[in-house]
């Protein structure tokens, strides 16, 4: 690891260590076909902290991911998707938003009303528009597919394949993909 990964958000509720959480669960589950993986933000409880040899160990991962909550890659419409984003809004004064893994990217607007916050045209991945009809398969962790945090939407996925630990997702994606780098967050944009 080149950097403290921080678990902080910036303004449009992303954080670095959110992108790697979401990039590990997607190539961990690409096998059972996911092409998105999302996680919520209040499962990630600490900062990964650089050491001076950057390595990462198990307890590292493990403090920042304490909840062992397994990885679910499922089947979700597009139409599916965007209602899930659109929960983050459940409780307005505390909006939750997921942290999403690379390839997918959308545009909010605060000052729209619940149900309306994602701008629909701005919801892609990798660049083409996310068509509500078709079937993506997403991988979330059990808590979310459980419609935990609000996120009920999760709960109408199909065709549910059940995977390792969040925690040994990321663990392995460290031993994988080191030296990782601290990326600026910028899958998510927000208009006000």
């Amino acid at each position: 690891m080149t950097e403290t990964l921080s678990r902080v958000p910036n303004l449009t509720g992303e954080s670095v260590l959110g992108d790697v959480i979401a990039d590990a669960q997607l190539a961990a589950t690409e096998d059972a076909g996911a092409v998105i993986a999302m996680t919520n933000p209040g499962g990630i409880r600490t900062d990964i902290t650089k050491k001076g040899d950057g390595t990462v160990s198990y307890a590292d991962v493990f403090a920042s991911q304490p909840f062992r909550n397994q990885l679910v890659t499922l089947d979700l419409t597009g139409a599916q998707i965007k209602t899930a984003l659109e929960q983050q809004w459940s409780d307005e004064k505390r909006p939750r938003i997921l942290q999403i893994s690379k390839g997918l990217s959308y545009g909010w607007d605060a000052s729209k009303p619940f149900g309306e916050h994602v701008d629909a045209t701005s919801l892609k991945l990798d660049g083409t528009p996310i068509d509500p009809a078709r079937t993506y398969r997403v991988t979330i962790n059990n808590y979310l597919a459980l419609g935990g945090d609000g996120f009920a939407a999760f709960k109408s996925g199909t065709h549910a394949r059940v995977g390792d630990y969040d925690s040994e997702a990321l663990f392995n994606y460290f031993g994988k993909h080191s030296p990782i780098a601290a990326a600026p967050p910028v899958r998510i944009t927000r208009v006000n």
